[in-house]
């Protein structure tokens, strides 16, 4: 019988565990925690970003308007948002100034707030709840934040490329027409696979005190960037099909759609830090 199987009991045993040990840690509550601090880190983040940017395309007229062109593809935005957006970038202070720097900071220490979450549910899946210092914590958010920056310069330049790529070749332009993302099956699907494995990794490597095995950090790395993927491409169907959050919230529609996504994603991180923990205290699988 294949339920019989060492392999099966043993993929048994472990779901069940993981399951047994979400509940008991209240993983739910973890990961309405972390969606939470993202809707409010959202704005400091984005004002970091733009400053930023801001400063890095102050010296080019084109490059500044071939990024807004890529953001308003991927966003959909109307002519009147893009013209907002260019307008942020263009109005946001420069950080070499006083006003600048200040608000520089307190974007930085604001977009912290999810990546404290983040640590918070680390300690108590990998160390029974012991965290960091407080100032240690916060340093280390915001080398988290960093990150978060380059990743996203990252999607934007995959963004660019893609665009550049569709107008010099109507080849390349029908050979990238599968669009999950807006991209094509190397760009939308490998590519942002491939940088959710490397992010989990880190993550469940080397943010815990007790550092887990590679064996378990990969493995569980895997399944969460897997987990990621499904849920951005069944939630992106879920909404332009069967859910239409427009016709119940109205405007706020995005906010509650945004919630939503990184209520969801946030769960897949939670779910697989515990598995990882799990894969760690248990001996491999012997043939």
């Amino acid at each position: 019988m294949l339920s019989g199987h060492p392999l099966v009991r043993h993929l048994v045993d472990l779901v069940l565990e993981v399951v047994a040990r979400y509940g008991r840690l209240g993983g739910s509550q973890f990961a309405a925690a972390i969606s939470y601090r993202a809707l409010f880190s959202l704005v400091p983040l984005a004002t970091f970003v733009a400053t930023v940017l801001a400063e890095v395309l102050s010296v080019s007229n084109g490059n500044r308007e071939n990024l807004i062109a890529s953001i308003t593809d991927q966003l959909d935005l109307t002519a009147q948002g893009a013209a907002r957006l260019d307008a942020l970038i263009v109005a946001v202070p420069s950080p070499w100034s006083i006003p600048g720097l200040i608000a520089l900071s307190l974007a930085l220490w604001g977009a912290t707030g999810v990546m404290s979450s983040v640590l918070k549910t680390l300690a108590v899946v990998f160390d029974d709840g012991v965290a960091r210092s407080l100032v240690r914590g916060r340093l280390v958010s915001v080398l988290l934040v960093l990150g978060m920056f380059v990743l996203i310069l990252c999607a934007a330049a995959v963004s660019m490329l893609e665009n550049l790529a569709s107008k010099v070749s109507a080849n390349v332009q029908e050979s990238l027409g599968w669009q999950p993302f807006g991209f094509g099956v190397l760009l939308g699907v490998l590519v942002p696979l491939g940088l959710a494995f490397a992010v989990f990794l880190l993550l469940y490597r080397y943010l815990p005190h007790h550092r887990p095995g590679w064996r378990a950090a990969i493995f569980g790395s895997a399944v969460a960037a897997v987990g990621f993927q499904a849920v951005q491409i069944g939630l992106g169907w879920y909404l332009s099909g069967p859910a239409d959050f427009t016709k119940v919230y109205g405007s706020a529609s995005a906010v509650f759609a945004f919630l939503f996504s990184v209520y969801l994603s946030a769960s897949d991180f939670v779910i697989c830090s515990i598995l990882t923990k799990v894969l760690d205290e248990r001996p491999p699988l012997r043939a």
